[in-house]
């Protein structure tokens, strides 16, 4: 089952698109009041005078996450110099997902509500997350779409030329990878992980091992290395190496579902059921994509003798399949 899994890892890789928004950078940002999940409302308006980054996210998508995490990160050093992060999800999404999204991971920037996706057509939003850095006047100075490797590189240095910090020619210094040494060790990671993954297609799982290690080595904060890394092994039975590596994806980002479904498959490797299922359980809530955490607590549940839940657990996660609802949801396609 796992090595169906991570071959259909493969289909479902990360293409990143070119563009953001239908809006070109000069233009003014369309106004929008929309209604903040903790009550009252905001609007663009109210942010003249500061530069504000508005993040179109889903409470679905890894990449969605590790995006608000650098955009929240840079507004600590930021925000006292005029900066502001707004974080806009539609009404559709799990707003109660999404407000815990936000404060189990410390962001203190506010969360909008777009009702009938009014901002995302005003904006044209073609991929999600999409950060678009509005100026103190209250135009388009830049986006970024999805959350490429060097986002951070990026936002930090749009903030500082928009900031007035830095020049023209000093932003091309920041944001060329082929001048940022860190970029060169994002896209070295990113050449290993993407060979880790042809290898993964083609059975040779040891090499795969080998390049996913390589990937990690250039860049240890490449949380779909680790959890490729935790699969691999577990794949392999190396449940140690398994255990090691889920865990770490999970202090780099504690809400994955993916890493917590493989932490659970590698628990029941060890012979931890009982807490295994407490991992597993949650998650099948929390994860939009629980097709592979539903088929690990059946495992979990026809080890402990308990056929009839086995049997229920089965029975959903051939459901998602049949559904096309593929993990791991961090690497997943945009949609």
């Amino acid at each position: 089952m796992i090595q169906i899994i991570l071959s259909l890892i493969i289909s479902l890789l990360f293409v990143p698109a070119s563009f953001g928004i239908s809006i070109s950078a000069g233009e003014e940002a369309p106004s929008f009041n929309l209604k903040s999940t903790e009550g009252g409302s905001l609007s663009l308006n109210q942010q003249k005078g500061t530069v504000t980054v508005i993040i179109f996210w889903r409470t679905d998508q890894e990449r969605s996450i590790l995006a608000l995490k650098d955009a929240n990160d840079i507004l600590k050093n930021y925000k006292g110099k005029g900066m502001q992060v707004l974080g806009i999800i539609e009404d559709s999404d799990d707003i109660k997902l999404a407000k815990k999204i936000i404060a189990e991971n410390g962001m203190t920037f506010p969360l909008l509500i777009d009702r009938d996706r009014k901002v995302y057509s005003d904006y044209g939003i073609r991929v999600f997350p999409t950060s678009v850095i509005v100026d103190r006047e209250g135009a388009i100075a830049y986006d970024i779409p999805s959350h490429p490797l060097t986002y951070k590189t990026k936002l930090r240095g749009y903030i500082k030329k928009v900031l007035g910090e830095i020049n023209e020619s000093e932003l091309k210094d920041v944001v060329s990878p082929h001048t940022a040494g860190t970029d060169q060790g994002s896209l070295e990671a990113q050449r290993q992980y993407n060979l880790a993954l042809k290898f993964t297609e083609s059975g040779l799982l040891d090499m795969a091992v080998n390049s996913v290690t390589k990937s990690i080595e250039a860049r240890p904060d490449m949380l779909k290395a680790h959890i490729l890394h935790g699969f691999l092994h577990l794949e392999l039975k190396d449940t140690d190496q398994a255990l090691n590596a889920f865990k770490r994806a999970l202090e780099l980002s504690p809400g994955s579902n993916d890493a917590k479904t493989g932490l659970g498959g590698a628990l029941i490797l060890k012979g931890d059921l009982d807490r295994a299922i407490e991992v597993l359980e949650p998650a099948t809530v929390a994860n939009p994509y629980p097709q592979m955490t539903y088929y690990e607590l059946g495992k979990a549940y026809e080890k402990k003798g308990e056929k009839d839940k086995s049997i229920e657990m089965y029975k959903k996660a051939i459901e998602k399949i049949i559904k096309k609802q593929i993990l791991p949801s961090s690497i997943s396609r945009c949609k």
